[in-house]
Formats: C-alpha cells, structure tokens, sequence
C-alpha cells in the first residue's frame, strides 16, 4: 500500500491518505436493514448513537473526500480479512440510500484494490470486492486488482516482503503501479466527461 501511495503522490500528483482500520475502534454492524430497510440510515445510526464508533472517518474520506479509493487486504481463510468485513458491513447504509432513497452518495469515484496472503484466492477475493464496491457505486480502470500470494503452504509473508519489492520482484511493483495508474486515469476521465452526471 505504502509502495501505491508514494507512487500515486509523487508520480501522479494524487493526494493521498491511508487508514488503517486496525488503529479505529468501530462497532460491528447490528443488521438494521434486515429489520426493515427504512432503519439502514446513513451516517450509520450506530455512529449516531455511539460517539467514540470512528468508523465516521471511513464515510467522510470515502465519500467526501476521495476521487479514487485504494483498497488493500490480506487473504485470511481465502477471503478477505474480517477488518475488511466489519468495515464494508457498516458501509451497507452508503449503498442503501440508492436502493430505498434513490440518492447515490458514491458520485464520481473509482477504486483498485492491492490483495496479499499466503493462501490461494485471489481471484474470489477479488471477485467479491469488485462486486460490493459496484454496487455502492465506484467505477473500475484497467487492471484494477493486483494479487500476490505465495499459495496454501507459505504463511511466512513476512520474510520474503523485500524480495516482492526489490529489483528481483520487479513484476510485482510493475503491476501495483499499473493498477493505481489504471485507477487514476479512470477517475480522471470520469470527473472531465462527467459521467454520473449523466448516468444518474
């Protein structure tokens, strides 16, 4: 992600900023819209509720702040990581407001995700996250996952890191470079030709 960022500041002239999920305290969502879809307010009504929940500060560099969104995760069990799942389930009432109130609060934006692990999967993980991100709305460029896992029997991430990053990991930069590039551009295009303006 750090490697993403540096390129997207400095050779993209993007501003960037990076939340860490491990370092909010935020609740788990309590299911609201299973009650009745009326009750999935947005902000969160447990944000509204619970004063120390930060998981406002995802809504407003997500929403307000943002024109691309980088998404990056770990393969746990091959699935995402469950910080990944506690956060997109509170962002369940982000992507209920075009269903019950036809208000689209995601305008504009795309998102590319970076996916690691010692486990297989990528491809489900990613498949996943492509389809829940579309349907808050984001928009996706070229290429707009990158994988990298070292299969079932190699849990050990952490020593073979600088190797994905040096000169010999060479396709693995090229390739988190690509897909922050692809993201990018996309979202360039998107803001210059005012595509949800004319989509919506």
């Amino acid at each position: 992600m750090k490697l993403a960022l540096d390129y997207a500041n400095n050779k993209l002239g993007a501003d960037c900023y990076m939340i860490k999920l491990r370092k909010l305290n935020f609740r788990h969502c309590e299911g609201y819209y299973s009650k009745n879809p009326k009750a999935c307010i947005f902000p969160c009504s447990i944000s509204e509720i619970d004063k120390d929940d930060q998981m406002l500060e995802v809504y407003e560099r997500v929403i307000l702040w943002s024109n691309v969104v980088l998404v990056s995760t770990p393969i746990r069990w091959g699935n995402a990581s469950s910080l990944y799942y506690q956060m997109v389930q509170r962002m369940n009432c982000v992507q209920n407001q075009s269903v019950t109130n036809q208000q689209y609060l995601i305008r504009d934006k795309t998102a590319a995700f970076i996916i690691t692990g010692g486990q297989d999967n990528v491809q489900h993980v990613a498949g996943e996250m492509l389809t829940f991100w579309s349907q808050l709305g984001f928009v996706f460029g070229k290429f707009p996952f990158v994988g990298w896992t070292r299969g079932w029997y190699a849990e050990d991430t952490e020593n073979n890191y600088k190797s994905m990053i040096s000169e010999n990991g060479a396709a693995m930069r090229k390739d988190i470079i690509r897909t922050v590039t692809g993201a990018v551009e996309m979202s360039k295009l998107i803001l210059e030709n005012k595509y949800d303006e004319r989509l919506i």
